[in-house]
């Protein structure tokens, strides 16, 4: 399997994940007005679960309030993370908003990162084109994903961890190949098998990301705008493991 690896000197030798976010952060700056109106809907999301989660000694904390500080890099991530937001608030037209809404920002969000990890100029008009074609499967291959993960985790721990590298690419696969569910996840696994590590490097990075949300006051602004600079950085690893494959 190592014979496989590029080589340090090869054009194809895969960035460091930390690396990764020079790149990443230049693409998203470069397409702001793309971005930039994308974040606005998870902002809100982010806010409303702060206002609905009361701090102090003397408060009950909701026990969703542990989502308010998940921090951006979750636009990246292959399972329907937007349901976190809907049962916060308990309102019907909430819920809505959330699953809905948070469904198609998601879907936009990753067909954005990933024609600007091919170098092209986003614009809206695509990336709808493209969220209206794949719309129903896209939240099918989320929904089967979440699902896959979720039981991994319960059973046993690890077959959840596994999962969770084998299908991370898998939503950059269906934006890419517009193929269906059930080969989107076994070109996932196929690809990033033989470099695990480059995949768990980049999780590793938005995890980090994440945790500086834990900082009081300002960390969960400062996790935001970080893990918006390195949203791309799934679609630029998606690119450089999509040659090697």
């Amino acid at each position: 399997m190592a014979k496989n690896r590029p080589r340090q000197g090869s054009p194809l030798h895969l960035t460091p994940s930390f690396d990764l976010f020079g790149q990443s952060r230049d693409l998203v700056l470069k397409n702001i007005w793309i971005f930039g109106p994308l974040y606005i809907l998870p902002l809100i999301f982010m806010l409303h679960s702060w206002i609905w989660s009361p701090a102090g000694p003397e408060a009950h904390h909701h026990w969703w309030g542990n989502f308010s500080s998940i921090g951006p890099g979750w636009t990246s991530s292959p399972a329907p993370i937007y349901t976190n937001y809907a049962f916060i608030g308990f309102s019907v037209l909430w819920f809505i908003i959330a699953v809905v809404g948070g469904l198609i920002v998601q879907i936009m969000l990753q067909a954005a990162q990933l024609e600007a990890s091919e170098g092209k100029s986003v614009t809206f008009d695509r990336i709808w084109k493209t969220t209206k074609q794949l719309g129903w499967r896209m939240a099918g291959l989320y929904i089967v994903v979440g699902l896959t993960i979720l039981v991994g985790l319960l059973l046993l721990v690890v077959p959840g961890l596994i999962f969770i590298r084998r299908y991370f690419l898998s939503p950059y696969v269906m934006l890419d190949k517009k193929v269906g569910i059930r080969e989107a996840m076994d070109r996932s696994a196929a690809m990033s098998k033989p470099y695990s590590g480059s995949v768990w490097g980049v999780i590793g990075v938005m995890f980090l990301i994440s945790l500086i949300g834990i900082i009081p006051l300002i960390g969960w602004l400062i996790s935001f705008i970080l893990g918006i600079f390195y949203s791309v950085a799934s679609a630029l690893r998606y690119q450089e493991l999509k040659k090697l494959a």
